[in-house]
C-alpha cells in the first residue's frame, strides 16, 4: 500500500529525527566549535535537520505557498548532505590537505547549480523533464540534472566511505573505534539504497533516505560521545612510522595522548588503553620528572624512567600546529638513551677509579672524605682514617719488574677489598700509598682492623710471571675529633704523622696516632 500525505505517524518520526540533528548540531557548536571536522560534521547536521523537518512538514499535509513547495525547499538539505559528508571525511581521515579554497567551492557548486535549475525547471525543465505528479515524495523518472545529482551524489558518499575504510584498516585503539562506529553509520545509507534498488522498501511511496542518512548521524553523535571524535583526531598519523625505533606520542590541547607507536609502548610500558587518557597518568610514573615540567613546555628534557631496568629517554617536546596556526596538541619523541648514559656512567667512574688496582682515586678520595667528615659532625658519629705505604715497593720493582710491582698493589686492593665494609672508602693516592677512611670507627677499632689486613698480606704470597713475592705495609692510624676544632687537613696530617713513626720504627705495622707525635 503506498504512503500519501497526510500521515502524522510518519511525519513525527521525521521531525524526532531532525530535531534530533540539531540538538547534536548546537551542542558540537558550544563545546567543540574549534576542533578538526566540526564545521563540516554542523553543516551535515544542519542540512539533516532541514531535510527531515522540511519533509516532516510535507507528510504532515501542510499548505505551501505552491503545490510542491515543502519537497522543493527539501533539497536545500538534500543537496549538501553528501557534500558535507565528503569534507567531514576527509578531515577526519587527515586528508585536510587537499581541502583548499578553490576545491571546497567547486564541491559546493554542484549543488548550488542543481538547486537553480530544480528552482527555475519551469521554464528549461532540466531537472523534472515534466515528469512530475502531485504529492508524489518519490522521483523515479526525472530529467537529466536530477541523475547527474544523484551520480555526483552518491560518488561523493563512496569516495567517503573509501576514505574512512582505509582509515579503519590503518588505524588502531580508539581510532579503530571512532571510525568503526562512522563506519556503521555510513553502511546503513548504503544498505538503505539497497533496499529501495530491490524494491524492498519498507514504506513505499515515501523517500527513507533522510532516516538513513539521521541514523548515520548518530552514529556520529555516539562517536563523539564515547570516543572523543572531533578531539581525537589523528593530526600526526602521517609521521607515525609503525617500524620507528623512537617513541612518539601525540598528546592534545588538554594533555590526553591522541596516539602513540609501539616503539612508545614498550618504551613506557604502556599499551593502547591508554589513548584518550591523560598523560599525567604516564609521568606520574617517572620518579624523577618534575611536576612542573609536567605541561611539556620544555623542548627538550633527559627523563629517568626509574623502575628495574632503569631506563633514561630523551623527550623532545614540539607544538602541533593547525593549517590556521592555532595550537592543537604536542608531538612527543622519546629517545632510548639508557646505553649512551651507562657509558657516560662508566666515563665517569673511570675519572673517579684508579685503573690500575679498580680502587678510588685521590680525587674522588678527597671528596668523599670530606662528605664523611660533615657526616660526622652532624650526627657525632667517629670517624677514623688509615693511611698504608706498601714497604720497599721500589724493591719490588728493581728487582721483579713493573709488572709483579703492579700486582702487589693490586693484591693490596683486593685484601683491603675483602678485609672491608661496604660503607668504608679505600683509595690509591699515588704510586704505593693508600688510604682507608673508616666511617663509625674509633681509632681503636680501625688500628685493630688495620692489624688484620697487615698480617694477612704479610702473609701472603703474590705470583708474578714466574716469581712469588712477599711484602708488606706500614699503617698510620687516628680518629677525627681527638682535637678542638678538627678540620680535614687536620686527619690527613695526624694520620701521615703516625704512618711516617710505623716507618721509623722498622715497617710492617701498625702505628696509632697520639700528642706526642706532633
Amino acid at each position: 500500500m503506498q504512503l500519501s500525505p497526510p500521515n502524522i505517524t510518519y511525519s513525527s518520526l521525521l521531525l524526532v529525527a531532525g530535531t534530533a540533528c540539531l540538538f547534536v548540531a548546537v551542542a558540537i557548536l558550544q563545546s567543540r566549535r574549534n576542533a578538526v571536522g566540526a564545521t563540516s560534521l554542523i553543516l551535515l547536521l544542519l542540512a539533516l535537520a532541514w531535510w527531515d523537518t522540511t519533509y516532516a512538514i510535507f507528510w504532515a499535509g501542510t499548505p505551501g505557498l505552491t503545490k510542491y513547495f515543502w519537497l522543493d525547499i527539501t533539497y536545500l538539505g538534500a543537496v549538501s548532505v553528501p557534500t558535507a559528508l565528503f569534507v567531514f571525511s576527509m578531515q577526519i581521515t587527515n586528508h585536510q590537505g587537499w581541502l583548499k579554497r578553490p576545491f571546497v567551492s567547486l564541491l559546493y557548486l554542484e549543488p548550488i547549480l542543481v538547486l537553480t535549475c530544480l528552482f527555475t525547471d519551469a521554464y528549461h525543465g532540466l531537472f523534472f523533464a515534466g515528469r512530475r505528479a502531485e504529492n508524489s515524495a518519490v522521483i523515479l523518472d526525472a530529467g537529466p540534472v536530477f541523475w547527474l545529482n544523484v551520480v555526483y551524489s552518491y560518488s561523493l558518499i563512496l569516495i567517503a566511505t573509501i576514505l574512512i575504510v582505509r582509515g579503519y584498516l590503518r588505524s588502531s585503539g580508539v581510532y579503530r573505534r571512532q571510525l568503526g562506529v562512522i563506519l556503521l553509520g555510513i553502511g546503513f545509507t548504503w544498505l538503505n539504497s539497497i533496499i529501495f534498488i530491490l524494491g524492498l522498501n519498507p514504506l513505499p511511496g515515501a523517500d527513507n533516505t533522510p532516516f538513513s542518512f539521521t541514523i548515520a548521524a548518530v552514529a556520529f553523535a555516539f562517536a563523539v560521545g564515547k570516543y572523543q571524535l572531533l578531539d581525537l583526531i589523528p593530526v600526526a598519523r602521517d609521521i607515525l612510522i609503525e617500524k620507528m625505533r623512537d617513541g612518539v606520542l601525540v598528546i592534545d590541547t588538554q594533555t590526553r595522548i591522541v596516539d602513540m607507536n609501539p616503539a612508545a609502548q614498550n618504551l613506557l610500558n604502556i599499551n593502547t588503553n591508554m589513548l584518550g587518557r591523560s598523560v599525567e597518568d604516564v609521568i606520574r610514573k617517572w620518579p624523577h620528572y618534575k611536576k612542573d615540567s609536567s605541561n611539556f613546555s620544555q623542548p627538550q628534557i633527559e627523563i629517568n624512567l626509574g623502575g628495574r631496568s632503569r631506563k633514561y629517554v630523551d623527550m623532545q617536546v614540539t607544538n602541533i600546529l593547525d593549517g590556521k596556526d592555532r595550537d592543537i596538541g604536542r608531538l612527543i619523541i622519546l629517545h632510548d638513551i639508557t646505553n649512551l648514559k651507562k657509558a657516560q656512567n662508566e666515563l665517569r667512574l673511570l675519572a673517579n677509579v684508579d685503573s690500575l688496582t679498580g680502587a678510588i682515586n685521590r680525587g674522588h678520595f678527597m671528596e668523599l672524605a670530606k662528605k664523611e667528615i660533615q657526616r660526622s659532625i652532624r650526627y657525632n658519629r667517629k670517624l677514623s682514617l688509615v693511611l698504608m705505604d706498601m714497604d720497599s715497593f721500589k724493591k719490588i720493582n728493581d728487582n721483579y719488574g713493573h709488572a709483579s710491582g703492579d700486582q702487589a698493589l693490586i693484591t693490596l686492593t683486593r685484601i683491603c677489598a675483602r678485609g672491608t665494609r661496604k660503607m668504608d672508602v679505600f683509595a690509591r693516592l699515588g704510586g704505593e700509598e693508600f688510604a682507608l677512611l673508616l666511617p663509625e670507627t674509633p681509632q681503636e677499632i680501625a688500628a685493630e682492623l688495620s692489624e688484620r689486613l697487615r698480617e694477612v698480606l704479610a702473609s701472603s704470597v703474590i705470583h708474578s710471571e714466574s716469581f712469588e713475592i712477599k711484602t708488606t705495609i706500614s699503617m698510620g692510624v687516628t680518629e677525627f675529633g681527638i682535637q678542638e676544632q678538627d678540620t680535614f687537613e687536620g686527619l690527613f696530617h695526624r694520620a701521615d704523622k703516625a704512618l711516617y713513626k710505623a716507618k721509623v720504627d722498622g715497617r710492617n705495622c701498625v702505628v696509632m696516632w697520639h700528642k706526642g707525635l706532633g
